[in-house]
């Protein structure tokens, strides 16, 4: 009797462990957390300052992953200079690209900006299955959420219903608050430093003149500059939007030339700060446009 008191209260403490989950931006955190509940425990290697381009393989962040049963990222190669080394190094066999603890929202996406021909480092930094700065149109996010119930499933079949009643229930908060930013948002010609609020203006009908940068994450040249800057004056361009990692030098300057107001935001949910979570992010985009 006594053995099968601890079996039972063991079996008890398994059915009660959570699904630990570790994601690579706070967005993507926001998502599972949404889908999984109080089945899920949620950590993202970065906070949402960081470049998710530029990340470093730390040695946290491979502990981290050793320990995961789940690691969701965005995919469409946004973290392909690091995430693949983290993975790699992690010895966690579950969690690599193809197993069943492996999770890129990209992959319920329809991507924009999918390049065609021959694609070279001499075109910049190019992402061959499009542009994977999705996480700012809240449509194009609970496209890819799908991809989490998913994985979620996968790790606790007799939960699946639950997620995909909590997945409906966040995809009709992304419906309603894309729905309440629209409402506000000034129908003006936009562009964008780096092409990573692309969705953004997308999703919300706004007509892009393109992006500063003349290769993707390449610093514009000054004939660049120039020539962007007339192009800006001539179409009526009203706002350009960067993310704080885009230099500000070149940002001043291109103001100056044209005379159009540059606005310095987020472009991901952020641990600290006003952009804590998705909704707040989008408002706060939506206020850059008054």
């Amino acid at each position: 009797m006594k053995y099968l008191i601890c079996a039972f209260f063991s079996l008890a403490l398994a059915a009660e462990a959570k699904i630990k989950v570790v994601t690579t931006t706070p967005d993507i955190a926001e998502v599972v957390r949404a889908i999984g509940q109080d089945q899920v425990e949620v950590q993202s290697l970065l906070s949402g300052s960081e470049d998710p381009h530029f990340a470093e393989a730390r040695p946290d962040y491979i502990l981290k992953v050793n320990r995961a049963d789940i690691v969701c990222a965005m995919g469409l190669e946004l973290e392909i200079g690091w995430l693949p080394k983290v993975l790699g190094k992690s010895g966690n066999s579950t969690v690599q690209e193809g197993g069943p603890g492996s999770c890129f929202l990209g992959k319920s996406v329809t991507p924009l900006d999918v390049p065609k021909g021959i694609i070279d480092r001499s075109l910049g930094d190019v992402h061959a299955h499009g542009n994977p700065h999705f996480n700012l149109d809240p449509l194009k996010l609970a496209e890819g959420a799908q991809e989490v119930v998913r994985v979620l499933s996968v790790a606790a079949p007799s939960q699946a219903p639950v997620f995909q009643k909590n997945y409906d229930t966040f995809k009709k908060s992304m419906t309603d608050l894309h729905a309440q930013v629209a409402k506000n948002l000034p129908k003006v010609k936009v562009m964008e430093y780096h092409k990573e609020f692309t969705y953004f203006f997308s999703s919300y009908g706004l007509e892009s003149a393109g992006s500063l940068e003349e290769k993707p994450g390449m610093p514009p040249s000054a004939a660049r500059m120039a020539v962007a800057a007339k192009m800006a004056k001539e179409q009526n361009v009203k706002i350009l939007l960067a993310s704080p990692s885009a230099p500000h030098k070149t940002l001043e300057r291109f103001q100056e030339l044209s005379g159009v107001k540059v606005v310095t935001v987020p472009s991901y949910v952020q641990n600290k700060g006003q952009a804590n979570s998705i909704e707040a992010l989008q408002k706060i985009l939506g206020k850059s446009f008054e």
